[in-house]
């Protein structure tokens, strides 16, 4: 009983604060909407793409896939492998990093500052991943097989 006083006594002030900070939205193969009038703290997905037409305080973060910018972005956008939809109504407080994609901007969109790396940059780095998994499956492969097994000398 003392145990349970004592946790409880414990973990009740770090309850306090839950529910009142807006929540961080991560997502892997699932598209992310943050709607017109939510506010989010940041927004991240991989092998899928972030719709944002309410607000983020934070950062926005895709891993293969793409962004639409209708709303505001507090901090930074990072797009690895897609591209970045600005419509005229899109605010970022911080850059635009997109990496081997396209920005796609609404001419009568404010301007942002934005940096694009194209594709070509990492097929040196997929080459070299490649070579490594490809190393790793070949001596994979022959701990697998150990040591050849001679059939036993005839007795005379």
């Amino acid at each position: 009983m003392r145990c349970l006083l004592l946790c409880t006594l414990i973990l009740v002030p770090s309850l306090a604060g839950v529910g009142q900070s807006p929540p961080e939205v991560r997502h892997f193969g699932r598209n992310i909407l943050v709607a017109a009038g939510e506010t989010v703290q940041s927004a991240g997905c991989f092998l899928c793409s972030t719709e944002v037409d309410g607000h983020t305080l934070g950062n926005v973060r895709v891993f293969a896939g793409n962004a639409f910018l209708n709303g505001s972005v507090d901090g930074n956008v990072l797009v690895f492998g897609g591209n970045v939809t600005l419509t005229s109504s899109a605010h970022v407080g911080g850059q635009v990093f997109i990496f081997g994609g396209h920005l796609h901007q609404d001419p009568s969109a404010s301007e942002h500052p934005h940096t694009v790396i194209r594709p070509i940059i990492f097929l040196p780095v997929i080459l070299f991943v490649c070579v490594i998994i490809g190393g790793l499956i070949v001596v994979a492969r022959r701990m697998v097989r150990g040591p050849i097994l001679f059939p036993p000398l005839p007795r005379l």
